[in-house]
């Protein structure tokens, strides 16, 4: 394959003429172990055979028509062989494509391929508009070839040297013949080359006599090469190791001749025992670095105690030999504080390294004690026996601290300690079916206006308040979970559903008395709580959630601060209906144009309190009565009924169409957020460009941010929308960076200009060390890739210093700018502009 246009392969066998042919094509193909690639070079698409992707250990479903797809896969050394030979043939320079390269497999590793293809079609200008070819699977003949190479270059390199000897001997007539090579190693000095045969058995070391006379034997009986050392004893009594090498060669006019080679490797064999030893005594040293490192005999008794080994059993090292090491250090099992006993005897016995595997706490003389990991290795003399044995020990007291805190971490809610969804969820399937128990499923009732009007950090503390208030008031089995936001469920032990309604409506009771005091102010809360049932086995985890999220929405739509059993009949009606009522009223906002465009700053970190220069484009609905709706109360229901394409469309053109002068005056860019709708619209770009067109606003002003999630949904049409910006000169920003498990391979995919990082790792940067890391991982990542990184949801000037050491750029959120009327803030900057002209 060629990059020509950037072409992928191969042609549909459905394409042949009929299914006989087809067919016994594709077993050609198959039975080749080759795939074949179709390039229409018009349409920039390309089709890989099932058996191309097969080669590359891919099922045919798993790899798409991608026309990049095989450019990726190649070595990169291969890349630009690749591209030459397929643009060559594409000029008319070649008559055919013939190229061998490197495809990167599935399971990791590389695989030769040749390929072999030209122009199938050409337009009536002669210019090529399809391309067919195959890569055939080649990677066992280029292992040949390396491993040939390899042994050609190793008897050249001995040749050359001229420490190898060449003989042979003829089988009929028995007559041997030796170079003077040969001559020389075995000490006989100058002669013919015919030597009589008993020279060669004369000089074998009596202990390997029998086995090198064995060997040439069976090469001479079977035909089977012959690879064999021995040693020889010189005239003078030397004693020489030798390497053998020996074929019985066939010629059709001849009879069969015995060849082989012969070197001396006494030096490589000596070499290679002192390198052996010295290897050992630097393992064993360097082993000894900064660990407590131990020796002891086979009798488990201490002859040598490093530095480290002194500090970590609080001992003189004079003391510690002669001591027996379970003696002076003492294991438990950290479970089940059983004795155990050291590894240095296990492996004198068994010869070989132990590495323990129970989790061990090593206890000190005063009763404190050091989680330790121990290594025990054999110490063995040149004759092979076990002299004793090295323990290594590994103070891991701190790195198992942290891998508990991390795997606590990692199921915990890091604000509120509650379980978190992944593992609430976990508790909850093995909880379904069981009679005993119900769902609790809360979501507080003026959290969003707390969070929106008082700042994030109350939002948190009341989110704290309301997590202890759940584990303090629920029955002590209960298992409490934060899934998300405002979002907390409970699974409760109880005798029946009006067992459950009872300890929910306590709960909700218990709640009403909370107050969070906050700035000199005290703020009441509420909670909508929904009940399910899940003592049907066959209940499907997320059923039982949706059943509880229903019945908590019916609460939320009947009033409020009350408390819903999940009813077919009614919770889930309500809660479509209550939807439904949304989007409508959202349909009626949109006629009326009673949507309101916001904007907050984006600020550069380096200066922080200089205005940016960087807006981000927020939108609100006002209601009929003048109030303003944020959007969270309508933005879900625009997803659902399918209504945010056209939202996102009115913001564009509203905010362009009514700020373009403003924008371009104060020289500032403006960031627009789409939705998955919007980017699955195939006019959206046609659009955008239609609107620039007409307010003239330069394309580089303007940034279109994508979230992960819309990514993955309409992936096509992201990639193409993309793709279309940023060629006309629009900047992309991937949003909530962090947030899924996919934003990393995203931003490997997409071409990007920045990156947003996700809110919930920028809020708690000065408490969470965990967040500090994602945070400093993602700038380290956008810096390689020369993209600028912004984090979100900025609260407080500690967390501006720690942006700025790990070296984020620019930044967002209350502490800098609080969400206003975009023609308010586009004013206030007109006025600032006329002030310092003045």
């Amino acid at each position: 394959m060629s990059d020509a246009g950037t072409h992928p392969p191969s042609p549909s066998l459905d394409a042949l003429p009929d299914s006989k042919e087809a067919e016994r094509w594709r077993f050609a193909l198959e039975s080749a172990g080759s795939g074949v690639w179709d390039a229409d070079l018009v349409a920039g698409t390309c089709y890989y055979s099932p058996s191309w992707k097969q080669m590359l250990g891919y099922a045919d479903d798993e790899l798409d028509g991608d026309p990049d797809l095989w450019l990726a896969l190649v070595h990169p050394a291969d890349r630009q062989l690749a591209i030459d030979s397929g643009e060559r043939h594409i000029a008319g320079d070649t008559a055919r494509i013939e190229t061998e390269f490197r495809l990167r497999h599935k399971a990791g590793h590389w695989v030769w391929v040749l390929d072999r293809g030209q122009v199938v079609e050409r337009d009536k200008h002669g210019r090529p508009t399809r391309m067919i070819g195959a890569q055939t699977d080649i990677t066992a003949q280029k292992n040949v070839e390396r491993q040939l190479a390899l042994l050609n270059e190793r008897i050249q390199l001995a040749l050359d040297a001229g420490r190898v000897g060449l003989w042979q001997f003829e089988t009929e007539s028995g007559r041997l013949l030796w170079d003077q090579r040969i001559r020389d190693i075995y000490g006989i000095g100058p002669g013919p080359a015919e030597v009589p045969r008993s020279t060669w058995h004369d000089r074998l070391h009596p202990d390997d006599a029998a086995a090198a006379e064995r060997a040439i034997a069976i090469t001479a009986e079977t035909g089977e090469p012959m690879k064999t050392s021995y040693r020889i004893v010189k005239p003078n009594g030397e004693v020489r190791h030798l390497h053998a090498l020996a074929r019985l060669v066939h010629y059709a006019d001849a009879p069969p001749l015995l060849v082989g080679s012969i070197w001396d490797i006494t030096e490589q064999v000596q070499n290679a025992a002192a390198l052996a030893a010295e290897k050992e005594c630097l393992r064993i040293t360097l082993q000894s670095i900064g660990d407590a490192v131990i020796s002891t005999d086979v009798g488990n008794r201490i002859t040598f105690a490093n530095p480290a080994a002194a500090r970590l059993l609080r001992s003189a090292q004079s003391t510690l030999v002669g001591a027996n090491i379970d003696d002076v250090f003492p294991l438990v099992d950290e479970e089940t504080e059983a004795p155990l006993a050291s590894s240095t005897h296990r492996a004198v016995l068994s010869r070989r390294t132990v590495d323990r595997e129970e989790n061990a706490m090593f206890v000190r003389s005063d009763g404190s004690g050091r989680a330790v990991r121990d290594l025990a290795s054999p110490i063995i003399d040149p004759d092979g026996q076990v002299v004793g044995a090295v323990l290594v020990i590994q103070d891991i007291t701190n790195a198992r601290t942290l891998q508990r805190q991390l795997a606590y971490a990692a199921r915990h809610d890091s604000l509120t300690g509650l379980l978190n969804r992944v593992a609430f969820e976990e508790n909850l399937q093995a909880a379904i079916g069981r009679r005993d128990c119900a769902l609790l499923y809360l979501d507080l009732d003026r959290f969003k206006m707390i969070n929106d009007t008082v700042g994030h950090a109350a939002g948190d503390a009341l989110l704290k308040m309301v997590a202890r208030t759940l584990t303090g008031f629920l029955p002590r089995e209960t298992v409490v979970g934060r899934l998300g936001g405002d979002e907390f469920a409970a699974v409760v032990p109880v005798a029946d559903m009006d067992d459950a309604t009872t300890i929910a409506s306590g709960l909700l009771a218990e709640i009403r008395t909370r107050r969070l005091h906050w700035a000199g102010k005290h703020h009441e809360i509420g909670a909508s709580i929904g009940i399910a049932a899940i003592d049907d086995p066959g209940l499907d985890l997320e059923t039982a959630t949706a059943r509880a999220d229903a019945a908590c929405y019916a609460a939320k739509s009947a009033g409020r601060n009350r408390v819903s059993a999940y009813s077919a009949s009614v919770g889930a009606a309500q809660r479509n209906l209550a939807q439904i009522q949304v989007a409508s009223g959202l349909a009626d906002a949109l006629a009326e144009r009673r949507l309101v465009v916001f904007g907050q700053e984006v600020r550069d970190l380096e200066a922080p309190s200089q205005p940016g220069r960087h807006i981000e484009i927020l939108c609100r609905m006002m209601a009929a009565d003048g109030s303003i709706i944020p959007p969270g109360q309508f933005i879900p229901a625009a997803e659902r009924f399918g209504l945010m394409g056209s939202v996102d469309r009115w913001i564009i053109e509203h905010t362009l169409e009514t700020h373009a002068a403003s924008l371009r005056a104060n020289g500032l860019s403006v960031a627009i957020n789409l939705s998955a709708n919007t980017l699955s619209d195939p006019e959206l770009w046609p659009f955008v460009q239609t609107i620039i067109e007409r307010t003239k606003v330069e394309p580089a002003c303007l940034v279109f941010e994508i979230t992960e999630t819309a990514a993955v949904d309409n992936f096509v049409a992201a990639e193409r929308f993309v793709r279309d910006a940023r060629r006309a000169g629009c900047r992309i920003s991937l949003d909530d960076f962090g947030a899924g498990l996919s934003s990393f391979a995203y931003l490997k995919r997409f071409r990007v200009d920045s990156i947003k990082i996700d809110g919930a790792f920028v809020r708690n940067l000065a408490k969470s060390r965990f967040d500090r890391a994602v945070v400093a991982s993602i700038g380290t990542i956008a810096h390689e890739l020369g993209v600028d990184v912004i984090a979100e949801r900025i609260e407080d000037a500690e967390s501006v210093a720690i942006l700025r050491s790990l070296g984020i750029g620019y930044g967002q959120g209350f502490f800098f700018h609080r969400p206003q009327p975009l023609d308010e803030l586009l004013q206030a900057r007109q006025t600032t502009c006329v002030r310092k002209a003045s």
